[in-house]
């Protein structure tokens, strides 16, 4: 199995903080939160990136984009090798900070679509769980790659207003544990039930993933999310040790070919 060793010095991951969650409770599990990994995650705020400005259908302006530049820069500065977001609303800025910036960033749990959508059976299509439905759309696919094609086979379900996580975030009330999960396993299951060819989740929320095991209990299906996302981004930028080979010997024997292998 491979491994971070416990005594290995690990490079810390960025992640960009919006200007309206300095107080909300994450629990293990949120993408931003060095309790997820293994390694340090250093932490940016982004003065302005207010709530509604970050869940935006709209296109953001020049002079807004630039605040996240130079977030990422400081974050470069300060040793990051690598840079997450903490909405995944920020897909679609993922090329333009792409293009921008001189180390990796994966902004949103939604770059995980087209392979998931690779992996899974063409006839089924993946269910995505997003804070606001009624925002999420070709602006924040377009920015992760995501095809017109692609989207037929996406399914687009959210948290409602009043709910649990809208209360959370817009209102600021209390953080139970219990209630969030029955809103977001509840949403999957309903989800399931009315859409046959579902062939797998993707969790758009920062928010979502303490409650990934819990869905993939309930609808018995593979559940992606940002800390999925994080993990494999950070898998490449720092490969993990493997254990040592027991058997470096035996392999320097000549290897008998047979028949079958000889043109």
């Amino acid at each position: 199995m491979s491994y971070y060793p416990t005594e290995e010095d690990l490079p810390p991951l960025g992640a960009l903080c919006l200007d309206y969650t300095d107080d909300i409770h994450r629990p293990p599990g949120d993408v931003i939160m060095s309790s997820s990994y293994k390694w340090p995650v250093i932490h940016e705020k982004i003065i302005g990136a207010t709530l509604w400005k970050v869940v935006d259908p709209n296109e953001f302006s020049e002079e807004y984009f630039q605040l996240y530049v130079q977030a990422c820069k400081n974050l470069e500065a300060k040793g990051c090798i690598g840079i997450v977001t903490s909405c995944g609303f920020l897909a679609q800025i993922q090329g333009r900070l792409a293009s921008a910036i001189d180390i990796p960033i994966a902004t949103s749990s939604l770059l995980q679509i087209p392979y998931v959508l690779t992996i899974i059976s063409p006839r089924k299509k993946v269910a995505v769980l997003t804070f606001d439905p009624s925002t999420l759309c070709k602006t924040h696919f377009n920015g992760v790659g995501i095809t017109d094609d692609m989207m037929k086979r996406l399914v687009i379900t959210g948290c409602k207003p009043g709910g649990p996580l809208h209360r959370i975030i817009t209102d600021g009330d209390s953080y139970i544990h219990e209630e969030l999960e029955n809103e977001l396993v509840n949403l999957a299951v309903e989800l399931v039930n009315e859409n046959s060819d579902i062939g797998a989740f993707v969790l758009e929320c920062t928010q979502m993933p303490p409650f990934a095991k819990a869905i993939q209990k309930a609808v018995k299906l593979p559940v992606y999310d940002g800390v999925t996302m994080v993990n494999w981004f950070y898998s490449g930028l720092v490969c993990k040790t493997l254990p040592e080979d027991n058997e470096k010997e035996a392999g320097l024997r000549k290897r008998q070919r047979s028949k079958k292998e000889m043109k």
